[in-house]
């Protein structure tokens, strides 16, 4: 289906799937435009930080022009992030799911991680420890309830499919389930790693890159899905009576 379609006189659908999919897609260019922007300045190492962990993702827009970038990009990426969230209920209900505490729950928990998003941006590059707290506060609540609502997500799809609800495809469902899983994997190495391996903040890094990149892939199934599904806001005109 293309973005824009019409349907009749006076009817218009307009597709919403490249809300999820600059969902996915703006924080990573961000990101890596300010990590390109850093490094080349001097003031970050010049490396494959997927590999190496040679810096943080935080790093990346931390200095010079990149700081600017960095919260010029990734504010209206939260922004998008809290319309993802509200326009998945809406997706839900139109597979014929109800309207239940698993759906709302995800909602305010996407919605939850959107504002801390905020909050880890505007305070990214400030000084002292007030603002040092709110920064690792502000990623912590973001990534962690925003996995929770991933995984809400995937639950209502697949009690969809489990009822015959849904026409999306097998694969696309056990993809994000085996997706939040190995996040989760990651979740729970990066413990250790803290605490027990020298020089542990490059594995930290590496773990942190690839999480990022990942959780981009999950709205990016989403695109998928709801491409599969049609799912399109409908625009219409008419006499009132």
């Amino acid at each position: 289906m293309t973005t824009t379609e019409q349907h009749g006189a006076g009817v218009r659908r307009i597709s919403l799937g490249w809300i999820a999919l600059l969902t996915g897609l703006l924080p990573v260019v961000v990101i890596h435009a300010c990590y390109l922007t850093a490094s080349l300045s001097g003031h970050i190492p010049l490396c494959i930080p997927y590999l190496t962990g040679c810096t943080s993702i935080s790093a990346t827009g931390r200095y010079g022009i990149s700081y600017f970038v960095f919260k010029a990009g990734m504010l209206p990426a939260a922004v998008l992030l809290a319309f993802y969230w509200l326009l998945n209920r809406e997706w839900l209900l139109t597979l014929g799911d109800r309207d239940g505490g698993t759906t709302r729950w995800m909602v305010r928990l996407g919605l939850t991680a959107a504002a801390f998003l905020v909050l880890y941006v505007v305070f990214l590059g400030s000084k002292g420890e007030f603002y040092a707290l709110m920064r690792r506060y502000g990623v912590t609540v973001y990534f962690s309830f925003n996995y929770l609502a991933q995984l809400l997500l995937v639950a209502r799809l697949r009690e969809l499919a489990g009822q015959g609800v849904t026409t999306l495809p097998g694969w696309l469902v056990s993809t994000k389930l085996w997706l939040l899983l190995g996040l989760l994997a990651m979740g729970l190495v990066s413990i250790p790693v803290q605490h027990f391996v020298p020089e542990g903040f490059r594995s930290e890094n590496v773990l942190e890159w690839n999480f990022a990149l990942l959780t981009a892939v999950y709205y990016l199934l989403t695109w998928v899905a709801w491409r599969r599904t049609g799912f399109a806001a409908r625009f219409a005109t008419g006499s009132a009576y």
